[in-house]
């Protein structure tokens, strides 16, 4: 503690107006720990008004004081000089600063320790920068190395060039190596690559302009680099002085990136090959991705034209609404859609079928981001299994007609057989000479029915072996003129009038021969059952129903009741008026002859009124 006697407060007061004006922040503290004398910065600083300072202790005024300066000044009481030391401080408003703090022992005039002199300086602008640099320098340090990343200078003056370490590790040169602009140069692949840099480097120095490059390397110890390499210009009052580059070593990238490449090629190779449409959409429906086939399905030369856009910029409206409403069932459930059969109706009338299958696609959250569609034209496969039932039919259809006729053979063999026997059986008894006469007749005419017999049999079996090879196109209107002029005789017999309708320019498809003979049995069963007293007339008809063009044959004859002799019709031996002339096979030979052409008959009738008889030629096949 300090006594004040006139003499020593006047040079109190000195003192305390000569350090209330120091320029530094500076406090004298007695042993006490109270303030005695504090310079108007030292308040400042603190925010305190000087006034309350004075006699205040230390603690009590700026709070909570650290261990280390609590030693600092009690050393400086023991006649000991501390280093200045930085510490963090919550000024004013809480605001973290950092102070310099000089702590020095304080001596009367007797040369006795009476307290400590405190100073300080605000460096928390000096400690901000240093921290900043230091961040800096790390993130420098760990891109550096995590990236890579060199960087070199040249003085164009001293001819120099300085490389830092990543880039002597990037090169694969010894420690100690010198660098030249030169050397450095022919580090890049001889090529491309060197005479790149060349320019570049010569762009820079002669045109101010800064570059950077994607350039391959051969390292020192032979190795091959990929580098991205860029440089710019430096200048002093507009004269150039050199080059500053960087190097970063993108190997790794190149090669990932080469690969991620030909894995790409490699599958867009394999989708566009595969004979199915693939594509897929986003949330909204439209295309991110579409293949070859989808392509050409959609009527799209390029992949660029289709991406971004949605079903309702290529489809109708109606066929975009309902596959619009299959991917948000898809994309809301989850669930996917696979093989659903689809049916298009081209414009040309062509229809084509469809497999097609959605399956959402997830993100790492789980949610759905789309979708991938794979349809499969399945028109072909279609066609072959009509084909197919087709042939299943006509084989089903043969196979009756085989059982059918294996039936007539053996019953008709077996009744001339039968006939034959009991003759020669009746012959061999027979003594007298003019029944022998009457037997041998008898024999002779189930020896003429016999063969006639076998020759319808034989004429039935070569239908279906033949008509395919020999069909030829026709004119359909001449081959009716030449049945009905083969036959003019027994229709002028029966007053008979022929009507034809049928354009002079119409042409069919078919086994000219067959055609006749179905004209020829149609037109003679008109004549064998018109009505008697009654004139004949026959008309011709034309038209065309879905791929057929059908001849329409009708007559005003006697007629048939078709509920109960319709489906006996067409069969063998069927025969319905006891026309001893009639036989039954007429319509049984003309109905395997037009089937045999892939066509087919059928007929309408009613008694009393006539018959229509309709023959469906087939147009595509």
């Amino acid at each position: 503690m300090i006594r004040d006697t006139p003499a020593i407060g006047n040079q109190l007061l000195f003192n305390q107006l000569l350090i209330k004006q120091l320029p530094n922040a500076t406090g004298f503290i007695d042993l006490d720990f109270k303030v005695v004398f504090a310079s108007d910065k030292w308040a400042d600083e603190f925010h305190f008004e000087s006034q309350d300072i004075v006699d205040k202790n230390i603690h009590d005024l700026i709070g909570p004081i650290s261990e280390q300066w609590n030693n600092c000044i009690l050393r400086c009481f023991k006649g000991e000089i501390s280093e200045s030391f930085r510490e963090s401080y919550a000024g004013h408003n809480h605001k973290l600063k950092w102070l310099q703090w000089t702590l020095s022992p304080w001596y009367s005039e007797n040369k006795k320790i009476i307290g400590a002199v405190v100073q300080f300086d605000d460096v928390s602008q000096s400690v901000n920068q240093e921290q900043k640099i230091e961040q800096l320098e790390f993130v420098l340090k760990e891109t550096v190395n995590i990236g890579k990343i060199g960087n070199w200078k040249y003085n164009q003056s001293l001819d120099i060039m300085n490389c830092c370490s990543m880039i002597s590790t990037i090169l694969e040169v010894e420690e100690g190596f010198q660098y030249t602009l030169d050397n450095y140069i022919n580090f890049h692949k001889i090529g491309y690559n060197r005479n790149t840099i060349s320019m570049a480097i010569y762009s820079a120095m002669k045109n101010r302009r800064s570059w950077s490059e994607k350039l391959q390397i051969i390292t020192a110890k032979g190795n091959y680099r990929w580098v991205k390499v860029s440089s710019k210009p430096l200048y002093n009052n507009g004269i150039y002085i050199g080059l500053i580059g960087i190097v970063q070593d993108i190997t790794d990238y190149v090669l990932k990136e080469h690969e991620t490449k030909s894995s790409e090629n490699l599958l867009k190779t394999l989708i566009n090959n595969l004979p199915l449409q693939i594509y897929a959409k986003d949330t909204m429906s439209r295309k991110l991705l579409a293949n070859r086939s989808e392509l050409d399905r959609c009527g799209i030369t390029e992949e660029s034209d289709i991406i971004g856009k949605d079903d309702f910029d290529i489809y109708d409206r109606t066929t975009a609404q309902k596959y619009r409403e299959e991917d948000l069932e898809v994309m809301i459930s989850q669930t996917p859609m696979l093989n659903k059969e689809l049916k298009e109706e081209n414009p040309d009338g062509t229809t084509n079928y469809y497999l097609s299958s959605k399956i959402a696609l997830k993100g790492i959250n789980g949610e759905t981001t789309g979708l991938v569609g794979i349809t499969m034209d399945i028109s072909e496969i279609k066609e072959k299994e009509k084909e197919l039932k087709s042939l299943i039919h006509v084989s089903s259809q043969q196979n009756k007609k085989l059982l059918n006729f294996a039936h007539i053979i053996s019953h008709n063999l077996r009744s001339h057989s039968a006939n034959f026997s009991m003759l020669l059986d009746f012959l061999k008894e027979e003594k007298d000479e003019e029944e022998r006469i009457k037997i041998f007749n008898m024999l002779t005419d189930s020896s003429n029915s016999l063969m006639e017999t076998l020759h319808n049999l034989n004429d039935i079996v070569s239908i279906n072996t033949e008509a395919t090879t020999n069909k030829k196109i026709v004119n359909l209107n001449d081959h009716v003129n030449n049945a009905v002029n083969n036959l003019s005789f027994y229709l002028d017999q029966n007053q008979g009038t022929v009507i034809t309708s049928i354009p002079k320019d119409t042409y069919i498809n078919v086994v000219p021969a067959y055609l006749e003979s179905i004209m020829n049995h149609i037109i003679t069963n008109a004549i064998k059952y018109k009505k008697p007293d009654t004139p004949l007339v026959i008309k011709f008809n034309l038209s065309h129903v879905q791929n057929y063009t059908v001849l329409s044959i009708e007559d005003n004859g006697l007629g048939l009741d078709m509920k109960k002799f319709g489906k006996k019709l067409f069969d063998m031996y069927k025969t319905f008026h006891g026309n001893r002339d009639a036989k039954g096979l007429g319509l049984y030979i003309a109905k395997n002859q037009i089937e045999a052409m892939n066509g087919k008959i059928n007929a309408n009738s009613q008694v009393g009124v006539g018959t229509t008889f309709n023959l469906y030629f087939n147009d595509e096949n």
